[in-house]
C-alpha cells in the first residue's frame, strides 16, 4: 500500500512538472500564448515566439534579450524601465495600471511571456 502511495505521488508530480500554462487576453478571455518548458508558443499557430534564458526572456529567432523580472516588476532590457507588474494571476500595465492578461499559472515566466507579448 505504501509503495502505491509513493508511486501515485511521483506520477502526479511528474504530471505537474510537464504541465503547460496558458495566457489569456484580459479583455477577450481568448487564449493567446502557451508556455511549454523554456518556450513561449503562439496558441493559435503553435509557432515558437520567445525563449526563457535564465532571468531573461529572449526573442526565439535572434536570442536578443527583451525583458527581465525584478521583484514584482517587469523591466525592459534596452532601457531598464518598468513596463508591467505581476499582481496575483493578472499582469498589470505599469503606465496605465490596467489588467492586460490573465495568467493560468501565475509566476515569473508567465508574467514575462505576457508582458513581452502585450506590452513590448
Amino acid at each position: 500500500m505504501k509503495k502505491l502511495l509513493i508511486l501515485a505521488i511521483v506520477l502526479l508530480s511528474v504530471g505537474f512538472v510537464n504541465a503547460q500554462c496558458h495566457i489569456q487576453d484580459y479583455n477577450s478571455y481568448k487564449k493567446v500564448l502557451k508556455i511549454d518548458g523554456d518556450y513561449v508558443i503562439d496558441y493559435s499557430t503553435y509557432k515558437k515566439l520567445y525563449k526563457f534564458d535564465g532571468e531573461y526572456i529572449v526573442d526565439y529567432n535572434t536570442y536578443k534579450k527583451l525583458l527581465k523580472f525584478d521583484g514584482e516588476y517587469i523591466i525592459r532590457y534596452s532601457d531598464y524601465k518598468k513596463i508591467a507588474k505581476l499582481e496575483g494571476e493578472y499582469l498589470i500595465d505599469y503606465n496605465t495600471y490596467k489588467k492586460v492578461a490573465k495568467l493560468e499559472c501565475p509566476g515569473r515566466r508567465s508574467a514575462l511571456a505576457a508582458a513581452v507579448y502585450f506590452l513590448f
